[in-house]
């Protein structure tokens, strides 16, 4: 008797070593993605990414005023040094969004999602095809108030998922969840 319902998934994660399997069902949206990429800003890792656009927004407008009080140079050259310190401070504040935005295609072409997390790892079926994230592939992760969001071992954060919590069937898996994340992963 197949109990799986011809399910693939089911096969893949039934035997999960932790005992524990979460199934979340979502539509992934930018609002999602900028939640969940907000509190990377905020670790050692992501201040140590935004550290150079601080010093561009302090540098670009502090030479434009000393080109400007030494009335040398072409007034051209004093605004452009503050727009760019005026984008640096921008991405500073605003870069957790405009990251976001830039996976505005992906995520609408994504659709809805299956998101199977086990004591394996992730797993995510979307109509783009299907994604399995083991946790040695998986460095840390955060929770925001709508969301879960995974986080991959390297420098760039290039790799994660994305795990919002409304996609789960019943509130009180999020225990569930959060026990096995963080049974796995160091939250940020």
């Amino acid at each position: 008797m197949d109990i799986t319902g011809g399910d693939p998934l089911y096969r893949i994660h039934g035997t999960a070593s932790a005992g524990q399997v979460v199934e979340l069902r979502y539509t992934p949206t930018v609002a999602d993605m900028a939640e969940g990429l907000r509190p990377y800003g905020r670790s050692r890792a992501g201040r140590r990414q935004r550290l150079p656009f601080v010093l561009i927004g302090l540098v670009g407008p502090g030479y434009a005023a000393i080109i400007v009080a030494q009335g040398g140079g072409a007034l051209g050259s004093a605004v452009a040094l503050s727009v760019m310190g005026l984008f640096g401070w921008a991405f500073v504040l605003f870069g957790h969004r405009i990251m976001a935005g830039t996976t505005r295609g992906l995520l609408a072409a994504a659709g809805e999602c299956r998101a199977v997390v086990d004591g394996e790892g992730v797993t995510v079926d979307s109509a783009q095809g299907s994604v399995h994230l083991r946790w040695t592939a998986l460095s840390c992760y955060a929770e925001t108030p709508a969301t879960f969001m995974l986080y991959s071992g390297d420098k760039r954060v290039l790799g994660g998922a994305l795990l919002p919590k409304r996609g789960l069937a019943d509130p009180g898996e999020q225990d569930v969840l959060r026990a096995i994340l963080d049974g796995k992963l160091e939250r940020i």
